[in-house]
C-alpha cells in the first residue's frame, strides 16, 4: 500500500510566536518540512527573534518563496539584499534582517534548518555544527566562488576525490593539484555556470561529513538541476577523501558527456 502523509500548516502546525511582531508555524509529513513565517511591519530579527535563540545573528540557512511583503536582510559581512513577493531564495546563516513593507512580509521556508527557527537551545548542549561540518561549509563557498587558494587550505596534500559513473570525467583524483584541476574542468564543460550549493550537512564528530546538495549547470543552452551529496573524511581540520554520490547518476553523466 502507498504510504502517503498530509499535514496541515493551519490546524496541526506547531506555533512559534515572536517576542512581538507576527509568529512561524512549523508542519511536518513524512519527510516534508515546512515552516511558514508571518513577519509583520515592524519586524526584526535583532529585536524579536534574537532573545529566544540567544545568538548574535540568525544561525539558520533559509530556502523558499517570498509569498507576500518585502523584507531587507544584512549579513554579517555587511552585504545587504531585500527579497519581495515571487522571489525564490536561498540566504546564507549569519545575518539580521527586518520587513520593508506596509503589509506583513508571508515566507514559506523548506530548509532543513527552518525546523530550528524561532527556538531556543536547550542550555549547556553544543551548537548543531562541528568542527569538520564547519570545514566543509567553508569548502562549499569557497568552490561556488571560485577561491582557489581557500580550497587548497582546506585539503591535505594527498587528498583524493572519487568522482562515480561512466562520464568523461569520471575517476579519481589523487592529489590537491589534481583535485583542483577536476574542478576547473567542470567549469569548462559548463562555460562557468556549475555550482554545488549546500542543503543540508550532518556528521559524527569523528571527522566524517555528508553533505547534501543541489546541483545546477547549464552546457550547450541545456540547463541541468539534480541533488547529489558527499562522503568527506577529514584528518584533524584537512579534507583527504571526497566520494560524490548522485540522485540520478545516468543523467549528470548524460549531461556532462
Amino acid at each position: 500500500m502507498v504510504d502517503v502523509l498530509v499535514s496541515n500548516l493551519d490546524t496541526q502546525g506547531e506555533k512559534r510566536q515572536f517576542e512581538a511582531h507576527g509568529h512561524a508555524v512549523l508542519a511536518n509529513a513524512g519527510a516534508a518540512a515546512i515552516l511558514r513565517g508571518e513577519f509583520e511591519p515592524g519586524w526584526r530579527w535583532s529585536e524579536d527573534v534574537k532573545p529566544i535563540v540567544g545568538t548574535d545573528s540568525c544561525r539558520v540557512h533559509h530556502l523558499g518563496y517570498v509569498v507576500s511583503g518585502s523584507m531587507r536582510i544584512r549579513f554579517d559581512d555587511g552585504t545587504e539584499m531585500e527579497v519581495t513577493a515571487g522571489d525564490v531564495f536561498d540566504l546564507p546563516r549569519g545575518h539580521d534582517a527586518w520587513v520593508t513593507s506596509d503589509v506583513p512580509c508571508v515566507m514559506v521556508d523548506y530548509s532543513a534548518d527552518a525546523t530550528r527557527y524561532a527556538r531556543g537551545r536547550p542550555k549547556g548542549i553544543a551548537a548543531p555544527d562541528d568542527a569538520a561540518m564547519n570545514v566543509i561549509r567553508r569548502g562549499y563557498t569557497a568552490f561556488n566562488t571560485g577561491d582557489v587558494d581557500t580550497l587548497r587550505s582546506l585539503f591535505s596534500h594527498d587528498v583524493m576525490q572519487h568522482v562515480a559513473g561512466t562520464g568523461p570525467l569520471a575517476g579519481t583524483y589523487k592529489g590537491v593539484d589534481a583535485v583542483l584541476e577536476y574542478y576547473g574542468k567542470l567549469g569548462e564543460r559548463c562555460d562557468g555556470t556549475f555550482r554545488a550549493d549546500l542543503l543540508e550537512v550532518h556528521g559524527d564528530g569523528h571527522g566524517h561529513v555528508t553533505a547534501v546538495h543541489q546541483l545546477s549547470a547549464t552546457r550547450g543552452g541545456t540547463k541541468h538541476v539534480s541533488r547529489g551529496s558527499i562522503l568527506f573524511t577529514l584528518m584533524g581540520d584537512k579534507v583527504t577523501d571526497i566520494l560524490e554520490l548522485h540522485s540520478d547518476l545516468p543523467g549528470y553523466d548524460a549531461f556532462m558527456s
